[in-house]
């Protein structure tokens, strides 16, 4: 069996999976920030860790 390959990185390089240690509160604050820009909590870090710009949208219902 050989190895799985997956989808090509979009962002130029592959992603690895890392730990982050947390409050509760600050981790659901995080993952809220990221549905109201329309984001993964993933695709949040990933792009707070690039541009070092917090993504901040609001809900329009």
């Amino acid at each position: 069996m050989g190895k799985r390959t997956g989808r090509p990185p979009i962002h130029g390089e592959a992603k690895k999976s890392h730990t982050v240690r947390t409050t509760d509160a600050a981790w659901d604050g995080l993952k809220e920030m990221a549905d109201r820009a329309g984001l993964t909590l993933s695709e949040y870090l990933e792009a707070l860790g690039k541009t070092g710009l917090l993504i901040l949208l609001t809900a329009t219902s």
